[in-house]
């Protein structure tokens, strides 16, 4: 009988160790998929912060392209808003007690991106070398082709314009002076 016992106390171990065995390799097998799928998530969520991050590096950066890109756009004259351009250099009378006459605006076809400007500049000697250089250094990109720079015959009262009040007219004692010049800008 005892020799039955402990043949029934074997089985039931073995089986035991057995059932012990399979539910341990089958909770392994539960929790390297669970460590799986886990580091798989890790994995994706790090890689979505990672694209987060980098598409507000991406819109800082397009922020600062589009800063960058107006700047530019102030030094080059789009030949769809030449009129913009014309007002700029026409503004320069205003400020300089000069008169600013924009007589042609030329846009050559075989060379590109180049607007050719003729400007006819009239007032005193240093107001027309102030406008001179106040466009030379204006944020366009400038380059003087040609500059002609002649004292004009003082104006007679005849040729004084009648809707001028005295003030607006230039004195004999001051001569007048004509700068005539051609000038190329870069265009888009």
């Amino acid at each position: 009988m005892k020799n039955k016992h402990t043949n029934l106390i074997l089985i039931v171990s073995i089986l035991s160790l057995f059932i012990f065995t399979g539910v341990f390799v089958y909770f392994l097998n539960i929790i390297k998929n669970k460590n799986k799928h886990t580091s798989v998530v890790i994995s994706t969520l790090e890689n979505k912060i990672k694209e987060k991050e980098n598409i507000k590096i991406l819109e800082a950066k397009m922020s600062e392209l589009e800063d960058i890109n107006n700047k530019i756009g102030g030094f080059i004259v789009e030949t769809s808003r030449i009129d913009t351009f014309v007002e700029y250099l026409e503004g320069l009378e205003s400020s300089n007690n000069i008169d600013v006459l924009v007589r042609s605006v030329d846009i050559p076809k075989n060379e590109m991106n180049k607007i050719i400007v003729g400007v006819m500049m009239t007032g005193t000697f240093p107001d027309v070398m102030k406008g001179i250089a106040i466009l030379e250094n204006s944020p366009y990109n400038i380059v003087i082709n040609s500059l002609y720079l002649n004292k004009d015959i003082a104006k007679t009262p005849n040729s004084v314009d009648p809707s001028l009040k005295e003030k607006d007219i230039i004195s004999s004692d001051d001569p007048l002076w004509v700068a005539s010049l051609s000038f190329s800008v870069l265009s888009l």
